[in-house]
């Protein structure tokens, strides 16, 4: 019985140690563990947000994201998704980092200002996103990310032609595509194609099709030439695809050159062309997505061919719901109106147009207003500008008064201590005199002894016993005694012994 309790305890104890070691191997929690980080709610973001979301607050509970890291990663999915519903709630949440501590940290500080710089660009906040866009290229330009600051260059001459400075827009994005242009390196001409797109949407929205055609085809040639020297273009940046993904990354900036140049064909009437750019790009994968078809659609609609465009902006119109006062609602009911019309259905063509006039008039007030905003942003700047200038100005001024009167006291300064170091040279040089001058009075201190030629001796002599004797006494009264004018007295005596009569008599006077 003994033995068999022994036995127990024994496989108690071995029990107990192994699952103890088992725990401590297996089951201590580690935050890497979970499955709720930044990347992993990026992974998911764009196709469902709301797990997204999820992830991201999970993260932040479990301790993988600070409070402020998963403020930045729920505004960055509000504004990339959910047909840019919440972009307001986006913008507050980075108006909120761009006042706390997170910002403090540059890398964090531009890529809140690229949130806020795609979110104005989506509201079609034209003063915003000018502000901000200025802002980021100003701090990329700090930080010395010359190429980065170019990117974001590139979107200001676009937001300056849709402000209606078309030249001055225009002007920037050659400017941008001229420094970027020439340059082996990935970062470089992904930027400068960058630059080219934007610069075929301004040429587009000023209908300039004949100059979109070489700005197109020199996107392809980009696109080609990379994909064929892949390894020339080899920088490490991180925007650079991995080698596996350079055929999608040149086939999607090849297939965007296409859709450019069939519309560009199109409107300058050279139907061969379009026809051709418009049957590479529907064969294209993206050219079966909805972007795609969407972006698309205006070209079929100048072909004629209206029966694909409508099909497309059906589709659109049914995402859109109540959100109708834009840019694309607007093309969708003037290009419905141009097939109506040539339909010979110009009841409905009219009702097209009509509303396609009621809404570009809502843009043009919206824009009016935002360009209003603009001008009064400028001003504001301006004004800012100035008052720093009379600030600076203000300043030097007083650094100026502040040296002047600094030197001024130096001045003083010198000038005082010379006054006292003469004044004291000069208050030895007469004690010297006085002393002297007092041996040789003592020493003729009978007037019968001293010689007639010695008239004026004499008297000087006995002018300095009197004062000597009686240093009270007026050098008029000293004079007159001795049988001299004041004026002849202080004369001989300045002109014997190099100092003044009353200078003497002071000297005794203490």
């Amino acid at each position: 019985m003994k033995q068999l309790l022994y036995t127990l305890l024994i496989s108690l104890a071995v029990l107990t140690m192994s699952c103890t070691n088992n725990n401590k191997l297996y089951h201590e929690l580690r935050r890497s563990d979970t499955l709720y980080t930044a990347k992993a709610a990026m992974d998911v973001y764009d196709y469902n947000p709301t797990r997204a979301l999820l992830i991201i607050d999970s993260a932040e509970i479990v301790g993988n994201m600070s409070r402020d890291l998963a403020s930045y990663y729920r505004a960055k999915v509000f504004t990339m998704t959910f047909e840019g519903m919440h972009l307001d709630s986006a913008q507050k949440i980075c108006m909120s980092l761009m006042h706390s501590d997170y910002v403090k940290n540059s890398d964090n500080l531009e890529e809140v200002l690229d949130l806020l710089v795609s979110i104005s660009r989506r509201k079609q906040d034209f003063e915003q996103w000018l502000k901000w866009s200025t802002e980021k290229a100003n701090l990329c330009r700090d930080n010395g990310n010359v190429v980065e600051a170019l990117r974001t260059e590139a979107e200001i001459g676009v937001i300056l032609a849709y402000l209606g400075r078309q030249d001055e827009g225009l002007q920037k994005l050659d400017y941008v595509i001229s420094e970027l242009d020439g340059t082996r390196r990935f970062n470089e001409m992904d930027a400068c194609i960058i630059a080219l797109r934007r610069k075929v949407d301004v040429l587009q929205q000023f209908g300039l099709y004949e100059e979109i055609i070489p700005v197109s085809q020199k996107i392809i040639e980009k696109v080609d030439d990379y994909e064929q020297n892949t390894e020339d273009f080899h920088d490490g940046s991180y925007r650079e695809p991995k080698a596996a993904n350079v055929p999608d990354y040149s086939g999607f900036y090849r297939v965007k050159a296409f859709a450019y140049l069939a519309r560009a064909y199109a409107e300058t009437d050279d139907i061969k062309n379009a026809y051709y750019y418009l049957r590479l790009f529907e064969n294209s994968r993206y050219g079966q997505t909805f972007d795609g078809r969407m972006m698309i659609s205006p070209t079929w609609c100048k072909l004629g061919d209206y029966d694909k465009m409508l099909a497309i902006y059906d589709e659109v119109e049914s995402y859109m719901k109540d959100d109708t006062i834009n840019e694309t609602y607007s093309t969708i009911l003037f290009n419905r109106a141009v097939a109506a019309e040539a339909r010979g259905q110009y009841k409905l063509a009219y009702d097209y147009m009509k509303r396609h006039s009621k809404v570009s008039e809502l843009i043009n007030s919206d824009f009016q207003k935002n360009k209003a905003h603009e001008y009064a942003a400028r001003y504001r700047a301006q004004e800012q500008q100035m008052e720093i200038e009379r600030q600076t100005l203000l300043n030097r001024m007083q650094n100026i008064i502040i040296v002047l009167m600094f030197l001024a006291l130096l001045v003083i300064v010198f000038l005082y201590n010379n006054s006292v170091f003469q004044k004291k040279k000069l208050t030895e040089k007469n004690v010297a005199l006085v002393k002297l001058i007092d041996e040789r009075t003592k020493q003729n201190t009978m007037l019968e002894d001293i010689k007639e030629d010695s008239e004026n001796e004499n008297r000087i002599l006995e002018a300095c016993r009197l004062l000597r004797e009686n240093p009270d006494m007026k050098v008029a009264d000293v004079a007159k005694k001795v049988g001299l004018n004041p004026r002849n007295l202080q004369k001989l005596f300045r002109e014997r012994f190099s100092m003044s009569l009353t200078e003497y008599r002071l000297s005794h006077k203490k």
